[in-house]
């Protein structure tokens, strides 16, 4: 078991700093019912995010450098399809969380500010951060992840369902399992595929995870990880105040 665990843990980190999404298999959706998943891009495609408010998109850390600057990424919201490369609405803002590690992928999430509010329409919408912990008992509802495919990116935007494991199954194939990281597996051949990031997992109404490693396309043996949301409400709320600081800051119409 511990040759198959460490196995498990490098392909886990050698594929998890491939950005993009790449849902494997899953069901093709309305764009509109999933409004607040949009794009990030530097130009090229780096991975998903998720709108919780006109200005702030959610996604995960390990898709960016650690000297980054907001000006070199740009969201595209409201679209049903990916680009390779596109040149979107400009960032004003970005943080990573300060204590990320690329090798337990600990604290794995990051927060953007866009410099044009996105206003709410039919195709674009926000969705809350998740109020409570992951629930993982078998009368919760089952969670699903939206995202696109960078194997073929005239796919539409699709979803997959997933069931949150218990902690104690997730340790069997990740022993060293960071806080605020959980498992998710699928019970059919859906699941994340290379360069799956930032994919968000909403339950409730709500976004409760984000999708940053998996072990193997199409294989339901073993289970995805994604960074909890409610684990890191701290963070989103100092990386919001923080940003909007940094706004308030500069020049006029420099925000």
């Amino acid at each position: 078991m511990a040759t198959a665990v460490e196995s498990l843990q490098l392909l886990l980190l050698v594929t998890a700093i491939r950005c993009g999404s790449s849902l494997h298999q899953g069901t093709p959706v309305q764009q509109e019912n999933f409004g607040y998943v949009l794009q990030i891009y530097d130009p090229k495609f780096l991975a998903a995010g998720t709108l919780f408010s006109a200005r702030y998109v959610l996604t995960v850390a390990h898709c960016f450098k650690k000297n980054t600057k907001p000006e070199q990424l740009t969201v595209r919201a409201g679209n049903d399809r990916i680009a390779r490369e596109y040149k979107g609405k400009p960032v004003s803002g970005f943080m990573r969380h300060p204590k990320f590690s690329p090798l337990t992928l600990r604290n794995d999430i990051a927060v953007l500010r866009v410099k044009v509010a996105l206003a709410y329409s039919r195709k674009i919408s926000y969705i809350p951060l998740c109020s409570t912990p992951l629930r993982r008992d078998n009368d919760a509802p089952a969670p699903v992840i939206a995202g696109w495919s960078m194997m073929n990116i005239t796919q539409p935007l699709k979803s997959i369902k997933v069931k949150v494991d218990v902690e104690k199954n997730c340790r069997q194939w990740f022993p060293q399992l960071p806080g605020g990281v959980s498992c998710a597996s699928t019970s059919n051949s859906e699941s994340l595929c290379y360069g799956d990031s930032g994919d968000p997992l909403i339950s409730g109404g709500e976004v409760c995870g984000l999708a940053i490693g998996f072990r193997r396309c199409g294989d339901k043996r073993y289970p995805a990880l994604f960074t909890e949301v409610h684990y890191h409400r701290s963070f989103i709320s100092q990386a919001v105040l923080t940003l909007d600081k940094e706004m308030l800051k500069k020049p006029r119409g420099r925000g």
